[in-house]
């Protein structure tokens, strides 16, 4: 695994103690660290994610796009040696969300 360091907010802190299993929790917890259940949640976040991204609609590569309405996606397949082979696969936007 690779380390990854991520400045979050401290309301974020305080609902992730909350969730562990540590003797400061009295209700016991879900999680035995921080690191476990950050792994869970991007894992599940990914997974929703790729779901919501296999429903986006393909387009032809060789269409002049417009970027705002368009986005290629990094897609790493096999080739028949099982070399990694980097494409990518271009998406319409449908709905773009704000943060």
């Amino acid at each position: 695994m690779k380390i990854v360091t991520v400045n979050v907010p401290e309301s974020y802190l305080e609902a992730i103690n909350k969730l562990l299993d540590n003797k400061a929790n009295r209700n016991g917890g879900m999680y035995p660290s921080r690191s476990e259940l950050i792994r869970v949640a991007v894992r599940d976040f990914l997974k929703k994610e790729i779901k919501r991204a296999e429903e986006f609609i393909l387009v032809p590569e060789r269409e002049k796009l417009d970027p705002k309405k368009f986005v290629n996606v990094p897609h790493i397949t096999e080739d028949e040696n099982g070399d990694p082979v980097k494409e990518f696969i271009t998406y319409k936007i449908v709905k773009r969300l704000e943060y």
